[in-house]
């Protein structure tokens, strides 16, 4: 099926938003389990209303986590895979931090499993496994900061400070609960856990909340849109416009003999932003295809469908465009491209000029 503008657009903020409600559940999930280690309960809050809450919140973030991996890997604007899923730091796309988010991802699997199998592993047995748990949220939340297009607007930093502080509270208090636990243990793991927020809020504001994260956060060159946009994510693309382009190819059959081709690339020289192009149709002798339809956007890494539209035209490596912005400005572009099957990649140019009636 061809992935259309909106398409495109749907998997983009669906990823975001299954992410960050992931993220948000994760906590609640450590919090309850915290709580419940405290065996904290009140006559109208029973321990095994907030063991049950614990269990199905867990279960709840293994389902919104399998819609953010499945959209991730469906958008094809970043080159994440399958095999990315479960191998960590495999991915060209900011290897480490994605890597990250697939160590969380497979330790959430592992505490699933167990507490799954927790009659038949033993308490002990279960008991120390989750300890992996305090591990499971920081290194979740690397990911999401060092992956995601959300950390530097406000509101998601400030969700994410509040994730922190409610995991923080609930350690705290696990601490201060734990009698039998001797005061010198109980005040050093109190500091750890403050110096571990510490750390992680330190490293946010002078890394992803910086300018320049996506370069050094390891995003692949033809993914940057230029190192001169300005941290408001506003467009550098004034019509007209003659820019150099570099980027990506990738090839899909389709059911009925049809193929589709995803195209993402950067502009440089003559205008700084970012483009897709998919085209879907008949595939020819020639190793061509005849043009079905097709879709377009154009805008930067931080706002990739400000402009969206079809592809009206192909003729060889020569694509033709009309998209449009929410205010109903329309632009043509005139794409001319030179692809390398082999790697997988594309330079060529594009021209941009105001579209007439």
């Amino acid at each position: 099926m061809i992935a259309t503008a909106s398409g495109a657009r749907a998997l983009w903020y669906l990823t975001r938003a299954t992410g960050l409600v992931s993220i948000l559940l994760l906590t609640a999930s450590v919090a309850l389990g915290i709580t419940e280690a405290t065996r904290w309960a009140r006559p109208h809050i029973p321990r095994f209303v907030i063991a049950a809450l614990h269990k199905n919140i867990s279960l709840l973030v293994v389902a919104f986590l399998a819609v953010h991996i499945a959209t991730a890997v469906a958008d094809n604007f970043a080159p994440i895979g399958w095999l990315d899923v479960v191998v960590p730091f495999h991915s060209p796309y900011r290897p480490l931090w994605l890597g990250l988010g697939t160590v969380a991802f497979d330790l959430l699997l592992a505490l699933i499993i167990t507490s799954l199998l927790r009659a038949r592993l033993g308490y002990r047995i279960w008991r120390a496994i989750h300890w992996i748990s305090y591990a499971c949220f920081p290194v979740a939340l690397l990911h999401g900061l060092g992956t995601g297009s959300d950390t530097r607007v406000r509101w998601s930093l400030l969700l994410t400070i509040g994730c922190l502080a409610l995991v923080l509270f609930t350690v705290w208090w696990r601490l201060w609960t734990a009698r039998g636990t001797p005061v010198v243990r109980r005040t050093w793991g109190g500091l750890g856990a403050a110096l571990v927020v510490w750390l992680i809020l330190g490293w946010t504001f002078t890394g992803p909340d910086a300018p320049g994260w996506a370069r050094r956060a390891g995003t692949p060159a033809s993914l940057i849109a230029g190192a001169s946009i300005q941290p408001t994510g506003s467009l550098n693309l004034r019509v007209p416009f003659n820019a150099r382009l570099t980027g990506t190819v990738r090839n899909h059959s389709t059911a009925g003999n049809r193929v589709t081709v995803s195209i993402s690339a950067s502009l440089s020289g003559g205008a700084l932003g970012a483009m897709r192009l998919t085209l879907e149709g008949a595939p020819l002798r020639d190793g061509g295809m005849r043009l079905g339809r097709g879709t377009a956007t154009l805008g930067t890494t931080s706002q990739p469908f400000r402009y969206t539209g079809t592809v009206v035209g192909l003729d060889g490596t020569a694509i033709r465009a009309r998209v449009h912005d929410a205010t109903g400005h329309a632009i043509t572009l005139a794409v001319s491209v030179n692809i390398d099957p082999s790697a997988g990649t594309l330079t060529g140019t594009v021209s941009a000029r105001a579209a007439t009636n």
